[in-house]
């Protein structure tokens, strides 16, 4: 993997829990999941929950790239994977987009809590577009596969990875255009196919690009400490 400009580089933390929000969807079971010397470590068991890493102020990402592994395997194959009753994936890495939706009263009211802390994500005085996944599918021959999910219009993906005969993947994403990111959103999914097993992950980075200069103002305003 040829290293990217540290100047271009986020390092998201994963040897460490400081800074992610570990969510949980109601009547599903919540996965065990530890931050330790080696990265992240999920264990899955028919469980499923989202991981979200806030940062500090939108940034334009231009792509990512991410190393695991996973040790067993989902029970479903790649011609069913991604349908009802199948909608599992080992790992979904998703980018939360800025964009101008924000919910109405009436979905602030009823929307799942997930859905409630998605839009708390925006920036002060915008919304949010939507979660942009990339997911590690189980077969080589699914990569390339897009979608806007069927369940939600705030989620797109499309298959970029699949692990090798030992388990091990890498995620490489070139992005055609800089999307404003406010959050690092991970899916670890093993509810629909009542799948066991465990999901490894030892690195994660963004590769950044300079905002244009109007959105460069705009992101001093909402940064920590910036003139609100």
């Amino acid at each position: 993997m040829t290293p990217w400009p540290l100047a271009l580089l986020l390092v998201i933390p994963l040897t460490t829990g400081v800074g992610w929000e570990v969510l949980r969807y109601r009547g599903i079971p919540p996965h065990v999941v530890d931050f330790g010397a080696e990265g992240l470590r999920v264990e899955v068991n028919a469980s499923a929950a989202p991981l979200v890493y806030p940062l500090d102020s939108p940034r334009w990402v231009r792509g990512l790239r991410a190393e695991g592994r996973v040790v067993g395997a989902l029970r479903t194959d790649a011609r069913r994977q991604g349908e009802r009753g199948a909608d599992d994936y080992a790992l979904r890495v998703g980018l939360v987009e800025v964009g101008t939706r924000r919910p109405g009263w009436l979905e602030r009211k009823v929307a799942p809590a997930w859905v409630q802390r998605l839009f708390a994500l925006a920036p002060p005085d915008l919304g949010i577009a939507g979660i942009r996944f990339f997911n590690v599918a189980v077969s080589p021959s699914q990569i390339g596969q897009s979608r806007q999910h069927p369940a939600s219009a705030l989620i797109s993906e499309r298959v970029v990875a699949a692990p090798n005969a030992n388990g091990g993947f890498t995620i490489t994403v070139d992005l055609d255009a800089p999307l404003e990111t406010a959050a690092v959103w991970i899916s670890v999914d093993g509810d629909d196919t009542r799948s066991r097993y465990t999901l490894a992950l030892a690195r994660l980075e963004l590769r950044l690009e300079v905002p244009p200069a109007g959105d460069r103002a705009r992101q001093v305003r909402s940064a920590p400490g910036g003139d609100r």
